[in-house]
């Protein structure tokens, strides 16, 4: 793709709009969305005491007890009735947000002359604002219960396989931040061709429309690109991290069926807290190069990649 050809955000403008709207937003939705983030919260504290439960289950009826079954049945209801509960309740919640969101954008922008088409492509990508708070947000506070969590109950359990975990943070601290590099830069040219598609199409030109969608599937490619390699990178340390783990408490004298099962979960736990930093860190940065296009109209600079 030739420089002429790619356009990038004026993000030099003051956002200011953006951040204003989204206070207004959630002051008005605010009992809403309390309500929503505590009863995640609810459900990730019976998440977390799961494996827990059940490594006391599979103790207790080795000794031919069943108080651990029943805790773990009754720890695992509740569960299932408190994220029903509130998906059924997220879905009223941000649906209503998008909404309201979506349609000021529009008044706004077209009334600073932004042109139709770019208003357009930018009301959807307001989606992805709403999704940080509907998807994003409970991931990350699903992620400190898994890292925190993880790490609090291993320490119970075992003080060694506390550290074997911190060790692992380097390596992902390390992959996540080139991944995040990576995906702004990528997502500023997949926006950039977004923003034309309504121009295009319009024109119905049979070559230009097939390079749109070519540059258009480049783009994403090269996203999902980034995303399995640092995904396969962190692989090698999180086999590291398990075999370690198994071979140091599988090791101790006295340790149970259910324990040894509960500290593997324990460590999987973990590490699937950090497999969704990956999500966390794509996300925030595609939204910090929507906000630079939504939170101003401004017309669009020439520049070079």
């Amino acid at each position: 793709m030739s420089s002429a050809e790619i356009t990038t955000p004026d993000v030099s403008a003051p956002s200011v709009a953006a951040p204003s709207e989204l206070r207004t937003v959630l002051r008005q939705n605010w009992w809403r969305l309390s309500l929503t983030y505590a009863l995640f919260n609810i459900e990730n504290v019976l998440r977390l005491a799961q494996p827990l439960l059940l490594g006391w289950a599979i103790n207790g009826l080795l000794h031919s007890s069943l108080e651990g079954v029943i805790a773990f049945a009754t720890g695992h209801v509740l569960h299932m009735l408190i994220r029903t509960w509130r998906q059924m309740f997220d879905t009223r919640t941000f649906t209503r947000i998008h909404a309201g969101r979506a349609g000021r954008l529009v008044v706004r922008q077209r009334g600073d002359g932004v042109d139709v088409s770019r208003v357009a492509a930018r009301s959807m990508l307001t989606r992805e604002f709403v999704e940080f708070f509907e998807r994003h947000v409970p991931l990350l506070i699903r992620s400190v219960y898994s890292l925190v969590g993880a790490l609090i109950m291993l320490a119970w359990y075992d003080v060694w396989l506390v550290l074997y975990c911190l060790v692992l943070i380097v390596p992902a601290c390390a992959l996540n931040f080139w991944y995040g590099k990576r995906t702004l830069d990528i997502s500023r040219l997949l926006h950039d061709q977004m923003e034309r598609e309504v121009e295009i199409v319009g024109r119905a030109r049979q070559q230009e429309v097939r390079q749109h969608y070519r540059q258009m599937a480049g783009w994403r490619v090269r996203l999902s690109d980034c995303e399995a390699i640092a995904a396969g990178a962190m692989e090698i340390f999180v086999l590291g991290l398990m075999v370690a783990a198994l071979l140091r408490y599988c090791g101790l004298p006295g340790a149970e069926a259910g324990d040894i099962f509960a500290v593997f979960r324990y460590v999987l736990l973990f590490v699937m807290g950090l497999d969704s930093l990956p999500q966390l860190v794509a996300q925030s940065a595609r939204l910090k190069d929507i906000q630079g296009r939504t939170s101003s109209g401004r017309p669009k600079v020439e520049g070079r990649r």
